[in-house]
């Protein structure tokens, strides 16, 4: 019988959790997610009513959503002394937490067809509904891979309150920049996301939006397996923000989220009592191309938002502001992307008026 240990450590590094990666067999699956949620049991049995939390995050904070970015800051500093898991995290660590538009709350409306990414050659498939305000005179594009659905969730909050529609042009695992990249999935050519970096911004320019943001992972396997230089990633990015550029539309791209190995529910699961165990440097948690797509942005005159301070201090942080920070190493908790809303409304703030 395996025995659980509060505030037990893990014998070795956290594994990934990605949601792309298919090759784990259903059994192995069902088996490693009963033993998770097991765990998670025992978690919240271990972080209970006696449980002691370090710093200004008591598990009893009632969550902000919309914190300005002086909060989140704050925030942020506060974490880089949690020992304790929250008894609200721990009770939080096994549901899931996707986040997209229409997550919090929001409305679609203007349906052209059912929006589908089974064939990207049909661009006017993306972007088929419209979220925000019904009646909003001004038309902000959010484009790239799954993390442009994860902001959505805030950017349609925006929308709607300062008078926009939002329109949604997303493909998983089609990283932002024009580049040829592999499939995670089949580790082939991805052909899908080729056609995507061609027939959305045809389609996005062709409603000549008043704004077109942009956002990505941080880093992806080219389509000959090699990683891309940073020259590569640049010059990928230079490309698209080229496509979707025209007169009075104004550009944005929201920086990629820092990634490290150990961010997610089954290292905090693994470290009640420890939870800066699952934090990480700045260094080894910067995405690999920041300094390439903050020079794309300003090369292609677009607003360039960093997310980098939103979740790091000294430390990168799983735990901020008594949130789960990550669903899994790659995307934002739907919590946690409602809390920085007014954080990236104050960011975007220059060209939102």
């Amino acid at each position: 019988m395996t025995r659980f240990r509060c505030g037990g450590e893990q014998s070795k590094g956290e594994p990934m959790i990605d949601g792309r990666q298919a090759s784990i067999s259903m059994g192995r699956t069902i088996r490693g997610w009963t033993a998770f949620a097991v765990a998670v049991l025992v978690v919240v049995a271990c972080s209970g009513p006696h449980a002691n939390h370090t710093g200004a995050q008591g598990a009893n904070a009632p969550a902000q959503k919309n914190a300005t970015t002086a909060e989140v800051l704050d925030a942020v500093k506060a974490a880089q002394q949690l020992s304790h898991l929250p008894d609200s995290v721990a009770a939080s660590l096994a549901e899931p937490n996707d986040a997209g538009p229409d997550s919090d709350g929001g409305r679609q409306f203007d349906c052209r067809g059912t929006t589908s990414s089974e064939n990207p050659a049909n661009a006017d498939q993306f972007g088929s509904c419209a979220f925000g305000d019904p009646l909003g005179s001004k038309l902000m594009v959010i484009y790239g891979d799954s993390h442009a659905v994860m902001w959505a969730a805030a950017l349609q909050v925006l929308a709607e309150k300062h008078g926009w529609k939002l329109k949604v042009f997303s493909l998983g695992g089609c990283p932002g920049p024009d580049l040829h990249f592999l499939s995670a999935e089949t580790k082939t050519p991805n052909t899908d996301c080729d056609i995507f970096h061609t027939s959305a911004p045809a389609t996005i320019t062709a409603l000549h939006p008043d704004l077109v943001i942009v956002t990505s992972v941080g880093g992806h396997a080219l389509s000959d397996g090699n990683e891309p230089t940073h020259a590569q990633w640049q010059d990928g990015w230079i490309a698209i923000l080229k496509k979707l550029s025209q007169p009075r539309t104004r550009l944005a791209m929201i920086g990629s989220i820092p990634v490290w190995e150990n961010s997610g529910a089954r290292c905090l699961a693994a470290h009640v009592r420890a939870v800066q165990e699952c934090s990480a440097p700045v260094a080894e948690s910067e995405p690999t191309h920041l300094d390439a797509e903050q020079a794309a942005a300003a090369a292609g005159g677009a607003l360039y938002v960093s997310v980098i301070p939103w979740v790091c201090a000294e430390r990168c942080e799983p735990v901020i502001a008594d949130m789960l920070v990550y669903s899994n190493p790659y995307h934002f908790t739907q919590k946690y992307t409602a809390y920085l809303t007014g954080a990236l409304e104050e960011a975007m703030m220059p060209i939102l008026m």
